[in-house]
């Protein structure tokens, strides 16, 4: 019965958050960013898994000059380091960062779930959303938090229940479903009209981030997808998430934890638009669906230097 659990778990988080892959080779919005658009498309990562005291170091000091609560950071930093520790040798980086050609490091993923399951047979850990909503739950403020639909979440609200820490308080947690849980949406790949779905959901419910547009703090980037189903099973929602935060030599950093089988990563980019393509690499790789691409937020508004994946070409002629 545990395998068939295991095996149920993994299928799942397969297709909730590491992370949803839903795309379309033409992407139609009027709300192309504006900074960096000409610049060649990513071709390589300056990346860390943060499994040295230096490159934890350096990370903590940054989250704490962009505002994150020192108690937050150190519950982050304890958790990267209790992964780290039980998975063991799978592939990540043992020191500082590094730098590679391939755009998505790879991890095993197999080991990683039997290491973990040996010490954590019934916690499955954490994944992305968790790992950002724990973070940056004080730089986010929701209203009205309505819960419509958070089918998305099973594996999420798995996760919170079987941790032998508490992560949330009653509250948090409801805040938490509200802000993950599925956006109803219309048909059709126009981007624009989504965003606007997301919007006036958000709005709804009161969401709004305390220091919004100020670039000195840590910010939300939430990747959406698009699952449409039928006319009646057609959503938006939040497949990947992590955290910017500026650094003193004027790069960006960017946390994330990628899925509950796979490691924390920490990335260095230049600009937003490196971002960008960083995670459009990796989530926009699909063609020839009724859904649109994925789109990405930083806090409530599509980022800076959104374009999508030119390489999808290559991989469908392939």
């Amino acid at each position: 019965m545990m395998k068939k659990n295991i095996l149920i778990t993994a299928l799942s988080l397969a297709a909730l958050c590491s992370c949803n892959k839903t795309t379309t080779p033409k992407t139609e919005t009027s709300q192309t960013a504006s900074e960096n658009i000409s610049q060649p498309f990513i071709s390589s990562i300056e990346y860390s898994n943060l499994v040295d005291k230096a490159s934890q170091e350096e990370v903590k000091k940054a989250l704490s000059a962009a505002g994150i609560k020192e108690g937050n950071i150190q519950t982050f930093l304890d958790n990267v380091s209790t992964f780290n520790q039980t998975v063991g040798e799978v592939g990540m980086v043992k020191e500082g960062f590094a730098t590679s050609q391939n755009l998505t490091p790879e991890y095993d993923k197999v080991k990683i779930q039997e290491k973990w399951e040996e010490k954590n047979p019934v916690f499955v850990g954490y994944n992305c959303r968790i790992t950002s909503f724990d973070m940056l739950r004080d730089f986010v403020h929701i209203e009205n938090p309505i819960l419509e639909n958070a089918k998305n979440l099973f594996v999420d609200e798995d996760a919170l229940e079987n941790n032998p820490q508490k992560v949330f308080s009653s509250k948090e947690r409801d805040l938490f479903m509200a802000f993950f849980s599925q956006i109803p949406t219309v048909e059709g790949k126009d981007i624009s009209k989504h965003i606007d779905m997301v919007q006036k959901d958000w709005q709804k419910k009161g969401i709004s981030f305390i220091h919004n547009n100020d670039k000195t703090k840590a910010s939300l980037i939430s990747v959406f997808f698009h699952s449409f189903f039928s006319k009646e099973d057609n959503h938006l929602f939040i497949g990947h998430i992590g955290v910017l935060v500026p650094s003193e030599n004027g790069k960006l950093i960017f946390i994330e934890k990628l899925s509950f089988q796979e490691p924390y990563q920490t990335l260095k980019f230049n600009n937003r638009t490196e971002l960008n393509d960083y995670l459009m690499n990796r989530y926009d790789v699909e063609w020839n669906q009724p859904t649109a691409a994925p789109f990405i937020f930083e806090n409530n508004q599509l980022i800076e230097g959104y374009r999508p994946n030119p390489n999808k070409k290559i991989e469908q002629s392939s």
